[in-house]
């Protein structure tokens, strides 16, 4: 039988990731840009992924701010969308 809840430590790679693409996520969802919800979702998302060990290894060869998340990330667009958000809050 296939495993269907989330993998424990979810959040720190979802987070981890976030930092690294320069989304700050817990403060998008302090300041409603995104809901609780979403962010929930996100961590699910990032539970359900297959590619842990990859993810893993990813974020310790790119420790710094990096400009792309891995192709395989399952909240690539997610982070994208509040990245830009926030960098358009910065631009004014």
């Amino acid at each position: 039988m296939m495993e269907t809840r989330p993998k424990p430590g979810r959040a720190v790679l979802m987070h981890g990731m976030a930092e690294r693409f320069g989304a700050d996520v817990e403060r998008a969802a302090q300041n409603g840009d995104i809901s609780r919800a979403e962010l929930e979702g996100m961590v699910t998302r990032c539970g359900q992924c297959t590619r842990h060990d990859a993810c893993i290894m990813w974020m310790l060869e790119h420790p710094g701010h990096t400009q792309n998340t891995p192709e395989y990330c399952l909240n690539q667009q997610e982070l994208q969308y509040v990245r830009a958000l926030q960098n358009q809050i910065l631009a004014e």
